[in-house]
């Protein structure tokens, strides 16, 4: 095992990939540098922190417009910033990667994609300010897990989510100009612990999934709703949630439920307060769904607060 500097040893990070083997790690010191793409398994990359060592786009555009590029098994990346590419920040397109203490912002399109792969750890990374989402996990990618990261000012979504198996565990997504949370299409994924605050649509967004779970979340002051059960959500368990002031010029209210084959949904033990224009509304949704201990204000129907 051999650690490379960077630039005293190598000029370039890629320089210093390509001279590395299976096991070595790459210090890369204060400073700018050009994007790069990690394809030898099992290296460590890090800098000396977020903004402090600075992975820059524009003139320098990567790969494709990509700034860093995870196409290796099991690589760590801990330590700096990823910005002003023309695509994406940062692409995870392995298995078992760490990325730890990372910020991707002011990229042209997601800040971090999960483009393929699994089993995936993300953790302390921050994402703002870039051209549609935060952190995007694509339909190829599942079983990962994120957690402590912060998804902030983006133009898309927070978290967007269209792969089944995942975890997020206290995130928070705030001020983004779509959903704080968007889950599409997919199932088996978990909300635990993680704040939606502020989100120009909704706090979380669910459709067309099943078997999820959004338990002890925050979700406040998203300006269209909290928590939207989209059509065909089912099986999805919402409990033990803090709903307040969402809904104030969208108007899809603390809890949503749809009409249109959003069933066998459990909506439990929530407390809801001052969300527009009810706290829970589950028109033509009570009979195909479980409500049972939410405290909150009003509903439509009535009757299911408690």
């Amino acid at each position: 095992m051999t650690i490379h500097v960077v630039p005293t040893e190598f000029a370039t990070i890629q320089a210093a990939i390509d001279a590395a083997v299976a096991g070595d790690s790459i210090q890369i010191l204060a400073g700018t540098f050009d994007g790069f793409n990690v394809n030898k398994e099992r290296l460590k990359i890090f800098g000396c922190g977020i903004g402090k060592t600075i992975i820059a786009g524009i003139p320098a555009q990567g790969f494709g417009g990509n700034g860093v590029v995870v196409s290796a098994d099991r690589t760590i990346l801990k330590g700096f910033t990823v910005q002003g590419f023309s695509n994406n920040g940062v692409i995870i397109d392995s298995d078992i990667n760490v990325l730890q203490e990372l910020q991707s912002t002011l990229n042209g399109n997601d800040g971090f994609q999960g483009m393929s792969g699994t089993n995936n750890f993300l953790t302390k990374c921050i994402s703002s300010f870039n051209s549609n989402h935060g952190f995007d996990f694509d339909e190829f990618t599942f079983d990962n897990f994120i957690s402590d990261s912060e998804s902030m000012n983006n133009k898309g979504a927070g978290f967007f989510v269209s792969s089944p198996s995942n975890k997020f565990i206290n995130n928070i997504a705030r001020e983004n100009e779509e959903n704080g949370f968007s889950i599409v299409n997919e199932e088996d994924n978990m909300l635990f612990g993680n704040s939606a605050l502020k989100n120009n649509q909704n706090g979380v967004s669910m459709i067309t999934l099943g078997d999820m779970n959004v338990i002890q979340n925050i979700v406040c002051n998203n300006e269209q709703g909290g928590i939207l059960l989209d059509e065909f959500t089912v099986e999805t368990i919402v409990d033990s949630n803090i709903i307040r002031n969402n809904g104030t010029l969208g108007g899809n209210s603390g809890i949503f439920v749809s009409d249109t084959n959003a069933d066998d949904n459990s909506i439990r033990f929530n407390k809801l307060k001052d969300n527009v224009p009810f706290d829970i509304f589950a028109v033509n949704a009570v009979n195909d769904n479980t409500f049972d201990g939410n405290k909150c204000e009003n509903s439509n129907p009535n009757g299911l607060c408690t």
